[in-house]
């Protein structure tokens, strides 16, 4: 009989200490509870929103250090140059090699600050050109009217920068006996029309 009543003691005590153990583990679990309002969830997703955006001005930023031109003409090495913002034309002469033999130095403004996607075009000395500055950008090439050679009249000829009344004759002529041009590269053929001179009408001229 004593020691029926002690076991009952005994489990009476372990089941009261196990109680008062599953109370205060319920406590602590409540205490470390993390409550997510609408306005954390809120301020969480801004902030997020605020690092993909300097995440974006960063890459603007770093974008924005250098710029890329184009250079073509009578230079010792032509082609596409990267250089820092606020670069001249005769920076990227300078990376290029400095100018040809024959180079109308005359015709380019060295002075003239870079833009991003410029085509810095330097010809040779009694090459036509049109005005002293042998540079164009991308857009302001965009505003200028494009000119459909296999159709135009001498006249409308005459707008693509580099053509004169005698080389715009040799186009038609050379239409006349050879037919349509079907890339621009073919002008290269026409009398008075060279490799060079040929890269600064580019922009300008359609072939349909």
């Amino acid at each position: 009989m004593l020691i029926k009543i002690i076991r009952n003691k005994f489990f009476w005590l372990t089941f009261i200490i196990a109680l008062i153990f599953t109370i205060n583990l319920f406590q602590s679990n409540r205490q470390n509870e993390v409550i997510v309002t609408p306005e954390a969830s809120q301020t969480k997703d801004s902030n997020i929103v605020d690092r993909n955006d300097e995440a974006k001005e960063n890459k603007q930023n770093i974008e924005q250090e250098e710029i890329i031109v184009d250079l073509k003409g009578a230079v010792t090495t032509p082609g596409i140059f990267r250089l820092e913002v606020g670069s001249r034309v005769n920076d990227a002469i300078k990376l290029a090699g400095g100018f040809k033999s024959g180079a109308d130095r005359n015709k380019v403004n060295l002075a003239e600050k870079l833009k991003d996607e410029m085509v810095i075009y330097v010809p040779k000395i009694g090459e036509e050109t049109v005005g002293e500055v042998s540079s164009v950008t991308n857009d302001e090439a965009d505003h200028k009217e494009s000119v459909d050679i296999n159709h135009a009249t001498i006249e409308e000829l005459q707008k693509i920068p580099g053509i004169g009344p005698s080389k715009a004759k040799n186009i038609i002529e050379y239409i006349e006996m050879n037919g349509s041009f079907t890339s621009i590269e073919q002008l290269d053929e026409v009398n008075g029309i060279g490799t060079k001179s040929l890269e600064q009408m580019r922009p300008f001229i359609l072939i349909r």
